[in-house]
């Protein structure tokens, strides 16, 4: 009896793994393991792209983000798509992405708030949406990341300046 129950228990521990999400691939061919759930009626995906930076480009008080080549940093894109009914429409569109540059060398660190501009923190909106699309500087929220070389866990929430569907984001990308 003590052997079955150890044995029950053992597989309630690993069913509780940190590592349960949803598994896919990228456009990259990478792995990448979903814990966050993906707003209804569209796709979520995340990316790693060693030595990428980013760039801030700013006109007429509109930020632009950049990737520029980066050997000390490693640049972190989320994106989700929201997929199109059926029909031929022209605003029928809508697509929230994150982009973050972090250090290449191996560190785990939470960042709040003001320290968010530490890894440069983007957060693109792009819909038939008037004055609320566009670029924003996130400065509001708590960021954990654990990189390595082999993956980068990132665990986001915030708050942008706009509406948005994604607040909380928690995936890991190889």
């Amino acid at each position: 009896m003590k052997k079955i129950l150890a044995i029950a228990t053992l597989a309630v521990l690993a069913s509780c793994s940190s590592n349960k999400g949803v598994v896919s691939t990228n456009w990259l061919g990478k792995h990448v393991v979903m814990k966050s759930e993906c707003p209804e009626n569209g796709t979520c995906t995340a990316t790693r792209d060693l030595g990428k930076g980013l760039k801030e480009i700013t006109s007429d008080n509109t930020i632009y983000p950049q990737i520029v080549e980066n050997n000390e940093t490693i640049l972190i894109q989320y994106e989700y798509n929201r997929k199109k009914s059926e029909g031929n429409y022209a605003d029928d569109f809508h697509k929230e992405e994150l982009f973050l540059a972090i250090p290449a060398k191996a560190f785990k660190k939470e960042y709040k708030n003001e320290q968010l501009q530490e890894v440069k923190l983007i957060y693109g909106r792009h819909c038939y949406c008037k004055g609320s699309a566009g670029y924003f500087k996130i400065s509001e929220g708590t960021l954990k990341i654990d990189n390595s070389e082999e993956k980068t866990k990132v665990k986001l929430t915030f708050k942008a300046p706009v509406e948005q569907l994604i607040s909380t984001v928690d995936f890991i990308v190889e």
